[in-house]
Formats: structure tokens, C-alpha cells, sequence
């Protein structure tokens, strides 16, 4: 399969010939690939060439049982990021992508399921390598027989420096089928010409804590609002925005947690998120940010019936159609992050009061917008003279929002 990959770009050599592995035998090569088990017949020499070729701008990648792999030269668990620790879960399972920036990433969707068997690895650290997808847990048991990690963070692909060389890694492989996945081939083939040094990749580690900026929720939040988070370090990196339904918990190795709870996303970023705050909530909530598996101190943001925020205003004959959030609870009940359908559109328990040019206007309907999530739609009646250019505002509960300019 691997010399399928980039036809033009990429020359494959497979071999079982381990004597090719020599500082001479490496000089034509820019990168040398294992899918290896069990302790290799190399010398102290062979070894030291292949560090070399590394170290001094080369690139070696490793497929599933290459942690698996020469567990007696500890400096070969340095250059390839850890080691094997057992398999735990042999079954489908759900990745997420955190660094789709990466040339290895750049063609798989934000978060994919696949069947394989699934590694756990010791002598692993966050601090020497920089992770690519990991595992989604929530897919697993991680009470299973033979499960040792306890942090949750079980990285499926990563990358990482070594001298002036680079190094790919992923635990994904031990199946035919996995290896003619064409989400597979495309992780493996931007990952070879990512090794080759025929693109260019990011692969310094991050394992800053995330931190949020003091007061970053406003204090005051109501259910089901759609606000950002800003600090630093939100993220390992990457950016990423949300392209399906419903809205993932996960993005980029990132997710916000609300009373411990993973809460919906639309964006995120090293220095700021956009969530979603789930509904039903009736007391404070404790929001934290997670980043691969550090989690930043806590803000909190006491509850409100209602916090209008307008994000635009369409003029539609005698009406003004506002978009906004912050609205509240709403009647039927809802959940967080799915889209609502057309057909029953939830109405808001907090009617807003709406102005346009100073006005009162009347509210024909307050409640969700079809088709998303978080997204409130307020119908009002334009006053009769009402000019372009009037100001739009809104009060619910107690509390005014920004304003806009009336179409």
C-alpha cells in the first residue's frame, strides 16, 4: 500500500533486509518507515546510524507495532515517542483530530470512526511530542481488563522533532482493512511526504496549560446561550470549527466543561471558544477549559433567566427579523447543541421587550431559529415611519442587549 501513495512524489522501498539499515545503506533515503514487532537484529553500529540519519534532518515513522519494537534500546523508545503498554479494546471506535494543521491530518474530517485494535502506551509524554488524533473515550470501556492508563489520554498519532529530523507515529494498523481505508492512505501519505521533508508540518510538542482570562463568561449567563471563552493556551495550536450536527463536546483536543460536563462547540482556538451553555441549568455554572489533558482553573457565571445578545436584523416588509441568543429556557424543552427542526419551533419562557427607533415594537414570536442551535428568533412589528438606520434593541428579564442598526 505504502508504494501506492504519491504516485511522482514518492519512491517506496519495502524490505525485510534489516543489513540495508547503515549509514551507507540510508544515504539514498529521506525517511525510513517501520511496521516491526519484537526485538530487531540490529548492532550498537546500525543503531547508531539509524539515530544519526535521524538526527541530522532525516525522518522516521512507525505504523501500530512499532512501539512494539526493540523494547531493550531505550533510546529507540525516545526517538519513536513510547512504548507499547497493551491493547485493550479490539473493536470500532470514535478519533478525534486535535492538530488538523498537519500535513498527516489535512484530510480527514474533525472526528471519524474506525475499526482496528486499539493501543495504550507507557513511557508516553505529552511534553515530547506533539499529539495528532486520540482516542474519544467515550466510545470505549475504560474499565476493560488491561486498561492502564488512568488520565484518558490515549494519543493515536503524533509527531515530534529528534535533532534536525522529524518523526510520525500512529497506532492505528493491525488490520488489511485499516490499511486500505482511504482515510487511512491520506493520513499516511501526507505523513510520508511530511517525513520526506516535501512539505512543511509543525511538530514542536505544547503541553501548556490552558488559562482563561479573568471574567472571561461576563458573570451572568442564561441557559442554552452561545457565548466565547477567552485566555490562552485554549487550545495545543490548532483552530478548528464545527461543520456538523450535532455540535461536538470535542474540538481540536479541546472541550469546555460546564459542572464537569463536556458542553457544545462552534469554534475553537488557542485564544478563544465559542460554546454553547446546555439548557435546564438552575444553579451556577463552573466552566473550565480542557486541553489534552490539562484543565485551566474555573470561572463561574452565576445563572439568569435571560442575557439578549443580537447578532443581526433583517428587514422583511413590516417586520424586523432578529437573530440573537441568550434568550433562555424554552418550551418544549430542547438539548444543547442539536439543531431545532422547522417543524416545531420552541418559544422562549422570557417574551422580550423590543424597540426599534425608541419604539415598542410588538413581538410576533420569540423562540428558536430552525436548522441550529443557540440561535433565537425574534419577529417584531416595525412602527409605522420607522426610517433605515433605526436602532434595534432588546430587553428580557431585566437586562438590554446591544443594539443594531434597522435595514
Amino acid at each position: 500500500m505504502l508504494e501506492q501513495l504519491a504516485p511522482g512524489r514518492l519512491e517506496v522501498v519495502a524490505t525485510e533486509d534489516l543489513s540495508r539499515i547503515t549509514a551507507a545503506g540510508l544515504a539514498g533515503f529521506d525517511a525510513v518507515f517501520f511496521f516491526t514487532s519484537g526485538e530487531l537484529a540490529l548492532s550498537a553500529q546500525q543503531k547508531a546510524d539509524l539515530l544519526d540519519f535521524v538526527r541530522n534532518g532525516k525522518g522516521f515513522g512507525g505504523a501500530h507495532s512499532a512501539t512494539d519494537t526493540l523494547y531493550n534500546w531505550p533510546e529507540y523508545g525516545e526517538l519513536i515517542g513510547a512504548y507499547f503498554d497493551g491493547h485493550p479494546w479490539t473493536q470500532e471506535i470514535a478519533i478525534d483530530v486535535e492538530n488538523p494543521d498537519h500535513p498527516a491530518m489535512a484530510a480527514l474530517p474533525s472526528s471519524f470512526r474506525i475499526m482496528d485494535e486499539i493501543y495504550q502506551h507507557r513511557a508516553f509524554s505529552r511534553d515530547r511530542v506533539r499529539v495528532l488524533m486520540t482516542l474519544d473515550t467515550a466510545t470505549v470501556d475504560l474499565g476493560a481488563q488491561g486498561v492502564n492508563r488512568t488520565d484518558g489520554d490515549f494519543a493515536l498519532a503524533w509527531v515530534a522533532p529528534y535533532g534536525r529530523g522529524r518523526v510520525f507515529y500512529t497506532a492505528l494498523g493491525h488490520f488489511d482493512e485499516t490499511w486500505l481505508d482511504p482515510r487511512i492512505r491520506a493520513m499516511l501519505e501526507g505523513a510520508l511526504l511530511w517525513l520526506a521533508g516535501a512539505v512543511e508540518g509543525d511538530a514542536a510538542p505544547r503541553n501548556a496549560a490552558p488559562a482563561l482570562a479573568a471574567g472571561s463568561t461576563g458573570g451572568f449567563l442564561a441557559p442554552g446561550t452561545i457565548f466565547s471563552l477567552y485566555g490562552a493556551d485554549l487550545t495545543t495550536g490548532a483552530t478548528m470549527q464545527a461543520r456538523t450536527f450535532p455540535l461536538p463536546r470535542k474540538l481540536a483536543g479541546a472541550s469546555v466543561l460546564v459542572n464537569g460536563s463536556p458542553a457544545p462547540l462552534l469554534f475553537v482556538s488557542p485564544a478563544q471558544i465559542n460554546v454553547q451553555l446546555p439548557y435546564g441549568l438552575s444553579g451556577p455554572a463552573r466552566i473550565t477549559v480542557r486541553s489534552g489533558v490539562k484543565e485551566s482553573a474555573a470561572e463561574n457565571a452565576a445563572p439568569a433567566a435571560a442575557t439578549p445578545f443580537l447578532f443581526a436584523v433583517q428587514r422583511i416588509g413590516d417586520v424586523a427579523v432578529i437573530w440573537c441568543t441568550g434568550l433562555g429556557d424554552v418550551r418544549p424543552p430542547v438539548e444543547a447543541g442539536v439543531p431545532v427542526p422547522a417543524s416545531q419551533l420552541p418559544e422562549t419562557l422570557v417574551t422580550p421587550v423590543v424597540t426599534i427607533g425608541g419604539a415598542r415594537a410588538e413581538v410576533r414570536f420569540s423562540g428558536l431559529s430552525p436548522f441550529f442551535s443557540g440561535l433565537y428568533q425574534v419577529n417584531a412589528s416595525i412602527p409605522v415611519g420607522t426610517a433605515a438606520g433605526a436602532p434595534v434593541e432588546m430587553e428580557a428579564a431585566g437586562r438590554r442587549s446591544n443594539s443594531l442598526n434597522l435595514p
